[in-house]
């Protein structure tokens, strides 16, 4: 639109006017029309109630470090193992 207006003044256009067809133009139709919002709700299965529980054990140890009542060194939240090459 701007385009066509300023072709056909040859290039001198005043900033009124773009600004004037742009008031009196409407956007419809130019946008695409945006998707549907698809609401789904929670659906529990082991894996989120594992990471849960981990993000909780986790929590509940990161809060309570200046108090003696959880030590550090007896909590593990996950295990390393090394297999051996024969």
């Amino acid at each position: 639109v701007v385009d066509e207006i300023v072709a056909g003044k040859l290039g001198i256009v005043d900033e009124q006017e773009i600004l004037d067809a742009l008031n009196e133009m409407t956007m419809v139709g130019l946008l695409p029309v945006p998707h549907p919002i698809v609401i789904r709700k929670y659906q529990p299965n082991q894996y989120t109630a594992l990471w849960f529980t981990a993000f909780m054990w986790g929590v509940i140890f990161l809060r309570n470090q200046s108090l003696p009542l959880f030590d550090g060194q007896c909590i593990e939240l996950f295990q390393v193992s090394l297999a051996e090459d024969d």
